[in-house]
């Protein structure tokens, strides 16, 4: 498989730093966006700083994916939430054999589906409800990406990179093909890239920060060092967290770190998480992805979660009073 042509949908902080990124390692890459992004990225690029270095590029961006044609690679990046109504643009962006790569919070709709065990199969409400992804989302297509790197929007629209730049690139089944490939263009643009053995381990690894930090801040507004500063809330945290380690050990995956290991008693940067980024920005939170699928797996498992149960109650209310 041989990539020259890459096209970033949804150019995000992750997604618009791939796209900074991959430019700048020669590939030529576009990008697909909302019209307001779109015109936006049209009249100055975009910027990065990372590591001491400050990067701009301009590169190609629509809203119509009929604009941009078939790519040999689609990186998808969008939020969680808005996966359904991005999908079914993404065949218009590919060629017979392009792999389309989700690198997305959260745990996937076909997240059970080669779970093995007596979990194998069963559905995701809060992920899939009514099967929208399943039907667009083709297997021999869908690569997975789990990534770990902490970059934002300054108040000025470019991206600042503070911490991590790990990228694990899997299939649900488990399989090898084309990810080697995919995982040398990630290389190539500076990350640093593994080709997955056991991508349902690192999804759900990666959740068990996410499920945790990620909607205390949203209710708290709070950063990452504050959080782990207040001992009863870094209390929750580990709660949570050894709750969800709990859930995935029912599922048959490794637990890893406890939550006590997870979660020192101070954190020596004041992060944002994606979440609070969302309310900051008025924008739909990642609610049912990050937490609700906790709670949901908790009730299929039968593995008793009442901490991830009250916070995803509060989250779920927050992000209505919100939107209020």
């Amino acid at each position: 498989m041989t990539v020259r042509s890459i096209c970033i949908v949804g150019p995000g902080a992750i997604g618009g730093m791939m796209a900074l990124k991959l430019k700048r390692a020669g590939y030529d890459v576009c990008a697909l966006a909302r019209p307001v992004k779109a015109t936006e990225i049209k009249t100055r690029g975009m910027t990065l700083h990372s590591e001491g270095a400050t990067i701009t590029e301009m590169f190609r961006v629509e809203s119509d994916p009929a604009k941009l044609g078939p790519q040999d690679l689609v990186v998808v990046t969008t939020k969680a939430g808005a996966l359904p109504g991005v999908v079914g643009q993404l065949p218009a962006l590919s060629k017979p054999e392009t792999p389309w790569l989700f690198v997305l919070n959260g745990v996937p709709w076909w997240f059970l589906d080669h779970i093995g065990g007596k979990f194998q199969g069963r559905k995701l409400a809060t992920i899939d409800d009514g099967d929208v992804l399943r039907r667009a989302v083709p297997d021999h297509r869908m690569v997975w990406g789990v990534i770990h790197c902490g970059v934002s929007f300054g108040a000025d629209g470019s991206l600042n990179h503070q911490s991590l730049n790990q990228l694990y690139l899997g299939r649900a089944d488990n399989s090898q093909e084309h990810l080697a490939d995919i995982a040398a263009v990630f290389r190539a643009a500076g990350y640093n890239t593994e080709v997955s053995r056991n991508i349902h381990g690192d999804i759900w690894h990666k959740l068990q920060n996410n499920a945790t930090f990620n909607p205390i801040s949203a209710v708290t507004m709070a950063t990452t060092d504050l959080l782990l500063g207040d001992p009863l809330v870094r209390d929750l945290c580990v709660k949570v967290a050894d709750e969800t380690r709990a859930i995935g050990e029912a599922l048959g995956i490794p637990g890893g770190p406890t939550g006590e290991q997870r979660f020192p008693k101070s954190s020596p940067r004041a992060g944002v998480t994606s979440m609070m980024s969302d309310m900051l920005r008025g924008r739909p939170m990642e609610t049912d992805q990050l937490i609700g699928v906790v709670v949901e797996l908790s009730e299929i498992t039968g593995v008793p979660a009442p901490f991830a149960r009250m916070l995803y109650g509060l989250t779920r209310l927050r992000a209505r009073t919100a939107a209020a």
